[in-house]
């Protein structure tokens, strides 16, 4: 990879203080903004809504290397185009609190490594085009609380799929296909996470067991 791989120690060109909020990388994005279950558990958490309550209005499902999984639905403007559901009138992000991880990275993205089944992130060659970019340490970008358990998380979650998907593609018997990516839609999205439980530590007892199906 051409960019340098950082840890979320390093500081990287990120912040500007021009920015305005304008909202641009928010627009057009199709069905690349996809929501892990972090972001879903953020989302049914802050909203105060079920799985099932999101994929009326603000997510919706694709399908990608034969596994069906979340993103966020992009709505229908009035000139046309279309920008993240959870834009406000003033073009301003409604739930910044508790925005998807991939927004939070913006405009960095990750390199994982499948010998350490970690990954490094990387600043996304004009990822944005804002001038006057200044240093900042990626760790204070993110601001994700407990980071260092977010980072195991994403990995975790990241290369899962991929054994999901791996074995989703050496067969072609398509009732095993759906029940596979049901039972992780089931298991990883649709099962509620108590509240009043750590995240991790619900997903980490729900990653177990789902490994034992493979």
């Amino acid at each position: 990879m051409a960019s340098e791989l950082l840890t979320s120690h390093d500081m990287a060109r990120l912040y500007c203080e021009a920015c305005s909020g304008c909202g641009d990388c928010c627009c057009g994005m199709g069905d690349t903004i996809h929501l892990d279950p972090c972001d879903i558990c953020a989302l049914t958490r802050n909203l105060c809504r079920d799985f099932s309550s999101l994929l009326t209005d603000t997510v919706a499902l694709h399908e990608e290397r034969g596994l069906v999984l979340p993103h966020l639905r992009m709505k229908e403007t009035k000139d046309g185009n279309t920008q993240c559901p959870f834009l406000d009138a003033d073009r301003r992000c409604s739930i910044h609190a508790f925005r998807p991880g991939l927004c939070r990275l913006f405009p960095l993205g990750r390199n994982y490594d499948p010998q350490t089944l970690s990954f490094s992130y990387f600043v996304v060659p004009e990822g944005c085009d804002m001038p006057g970019k200044a240093k900042i340490r990626i760790s204070k970008w993110l601001g994700i609380p407990d980071l260092p358990k977010y980072e195991r998380f994403v990995a975790d979650w990241h290369f899962y799929i991929r054994d999901v998907q791996e074995m989703l593609a050496k067969t072609e018997d398509p009732a095993y296909r759906k029940a596979l990516s049901m039972f992780v839609l089931k298991v990883f999205f649709l099962t509620p996470y108590d509240p009043d439980r750590d995240f991790y530590e619900l997903f980490s007892l729900r990653l177990r067991e789902a490994r034992t199906v493979l």
